[in-house]
């Protein structure tokens, strides 16, 4: 018996792979992806690391300006400055030939108080590196950074009107170009300018006075005296100098906006940076060195175009004038007869120590805020 077994092939039919799943599609972020606590912690996230690293140079950018319009009398508390024989006879020859300069400097509201000891070494400083040596071996290191409270408490608010402030009204503006940029930032910081000049007023106030050492009562004196000017002239005696600071603030803020803005495209063209990518580390590093040049270039160069108004600005806070007639005065007038009086050099004292604070700061805040966008965004 024979046993045959027939097989037909057996046909198998293969189906292609399923295909895989289409990439949703991710349309590059925008600013405006972002939420208001998402742009104040980016507003805010160089805050503390700038205050820090740059209090120093303010604390002797303040000094420098002081010093022109100390009494020979009475320059720190109850010493003399060291300074050179002909700067000081031409000093004492401005304080007798000028009705301007010698009643001023009769008005450093910490003169006569209890704000401050005697100070036995009180050279004059010409220079920022001086400054550090000086203050730091006749007064103690923590002296250049007094007041750090109050820039952080000061800081981060401002910061965060500033900065969210600004790219809220840029991007709700009709214009465009660098026309928009100018005035953008010229609105942000006359918000933010205003906000935080009280706390502007006893910061500067604070650290303009010269100490052996720190004193514990310093702080609680300056705002006892603060409370008793409001008690005499009123809360207005709280915005002394804002006029002043707005001149120096709002045409800082417009130049510095423009110029980054024309940075930011010029460096990130060189650097192929893309600000609207999600965060990677090799477009953030691109991110980061387009943001820190540019901020640095557009601070630099709106801190030399305002600082006259700086000086006007430290020399009526550090005042214990309040008189009518100052109030009356202009600040133009105000600025024209320390030019007149003291000459050009007089509007430029301070500036090396705030080019060396402004330019890093500057840098700092917007490259870390424009690092911190993208971390959000992503």
């Amino acid at each position: 018996m024979s046993l045959s077994l027939s097989s037909s092939p057996i046909h198998t039919t293969r189906h292609p792979p399923d295909p895989e799943p289409p990439m949703p599609f991710t349309r590059p972020p925008d600013t405006s992806d972002l939420t208001l606590p998402q742009r104040m912690l980016s507003a805010s996230s160089g805050s503390i690391l700038t205050a820090f690293v740059l209090t120093p140079f303010d604390v002797i950018r303040i000094r420098m300006q002081q010093q022109e319009i100390m009494p020979e009398s009475k320059p720190c508390c109850s010493s003399h400055y060291q300074a050179a024989p002909a700067a000081t006879a031409t000093r004492n020859t401005l304080v007798a030939n000028t009705s301007v300069l010698a009643p001023t400097e009769s008005h450093l509201f910490w003169l006569d108080k209890d704000y401050c000891k005697n100070v036995k070494n009180c050279t004059r400083i010409d220079s920022t590196y001086q400054g550090f040596v000086t203050i730091s071996r006749n007064e103690g290191l923590p002296t250049l950074w007094r007041g750090i409270s109050l820039t952080l408490l000061m800081a981060i608010p401002a910061n965060v009107i500033y900065f969210t402030g600004y790219e809220y009204i840029r991007d709700n503006s009709p214009i465009s170009g660098s026309i928009n940029s100018l005035l953008c930032g010229a609105s942000a910081r006359l918000m933010a300018a205003t906000a935080v000049a009280p706390l502007e007023l006893v910061k500067t106030r604070l650290q303009s006075i010269p100490s052996s050492r720190a004193n514990p009562r310093m702080l609680s004196n300056v705002l006892a005296g603060a409370l008793a000017d409001v008690r005499t002239y009123g809360v207005r005696s709280l915005f002394k100098g804002l006029q002043i600071t707005l001149w120096r603030d709002v045409p800082f803020s417009g130049i510095y906006w423009s110029l980054y803005e024309m940075c930011k495209k010029e460096f990130g063209s060189m650097f192929d940076a893309n600000f609207d990518m999600g965060t990677h580390a090799e477009n953030d590093s691109r991110v980061f060195a387009t943001s820190f040049l540019s901020g640095s270039v557009a601070g630099s160069v709106a801190a030399v175009c305002t600082h006259p108004f700086d000086v006007g600005k430290t020399r009526l806070q550090i005042s214990q004038d309040n008189s009518k007639d100052t109030k009356r005065s202009t600040m133009f007038k105000y600025l024209f007869n320390i030019y007149k009086n003291e000459g050009p050099r007089a509007l430029f004292g301070g500036l090396g120590p705030r080019v060396i604070k402004v330019a890093p700061a500057c840098a700092i805040m917007i490259s870390s805020y424009e690092i911190t966008k993208i971390f959000f965004k992503n």
